[in-house]
């Protein structure tokens, strides 16, 4: 009588008509937590879809940027300076990481970039590396040399321009540094700048002495470095 009973329980909370089988499907899982929103940009702003996968060129507008990345790289078309800063810029915007590396050369790299050139392209280094693209929806004509991936060569563009502003900024610094090498080999230290790790502890030590902020400091450690003083 008790197994009869059970049967007509489980009988009747399954609707008429379904299956076995449909009523071993399990219930579709459903995400309580926007996982998304857990994760922060570099700013704090949470990130979005828009972060994760940057604004790819789609229709009307890759095709205008697909027309004037080939005219831009097309050697018998002459493009204003203006014109290539512009197309840098929209580039940059879209994440079309390759695409704008091989304009900046045709740009003539740091010589032809203009002030808001130079914003785009640090805006898009800043961006996460995972939210670079490899390979953007714009079609390039082929290389006859062989060139670094389009993300390394972003950051070896704006690691350039890091390290010229570093030593610029350093070589007022220089007779100062000079100086206090010298003091300090007077006074039988021996100075070691030969690693990374020695030469992040000279900028420190540096800085404090003569009173210049850390990236000053390093420039000026690598100025010294050149001259053969350390």
């Amino acid at each position: 009588f008790f197994v009869a009973f059970l049967r007509r329980v489980c009988t009747s909370a399954v609707p008429a008509g379904c299956t076995s089988a449909a009523r071993a499907q399990p219930e579709p899982f459903v995400a309580p937590v926007d996982l998304m929103a857990k994760r922060r940009r570099g700013d704090g702003a949470p990130i979005t879809s828009d972060d994760l996968y940057p604004a790819a060129c789609v229709s009307a507008s890759c095709q205008a940027l697909q027309q004037e990345v080939d005219a831009a790289l097309d050697c018998t078309i002459s493009t204003s300076l203006s014109s290539l800063n512009s197309l840098a810029c929209a580039l940059a915007e879209a994440g079309e990481t390759a695409a704008l590396v091989r304009v900046w050369d045709a740009l003539g790299g740091s010589k032809g970039a203009s002030p808001a050139t130079w914003l785009a392209v640090e805006a898009l280094h800043a961006r996460p590396k995972h939210l670079l693209p490899g390979s953007g929806a714009l079609r390039l004509p082929a290389q006859s040399v062989r060139a670094l991936p389009p993300a390394r060569r972003l950051h070896k563009i704006c690691k350039g321009r890091r390290m010229s502003a570093r030593s610029a900024g350093a070589q007022e610094h220089v007779a100062n540094g000079l100086a206090w090498v010298a003091a300090q080999r007077a006074a039988g230290r021996s100075l070691e700048a030969g690693g990374g790790r020695a030469r992040s502890l000279l900028a420190k030590e540096l800085r404090k002495a003569l009173g210049i902020n850390l990236e000053i400091a390093r420039g000026l450690v690598t100025t010294l470095k050149r001259k053969k003083v350390l």
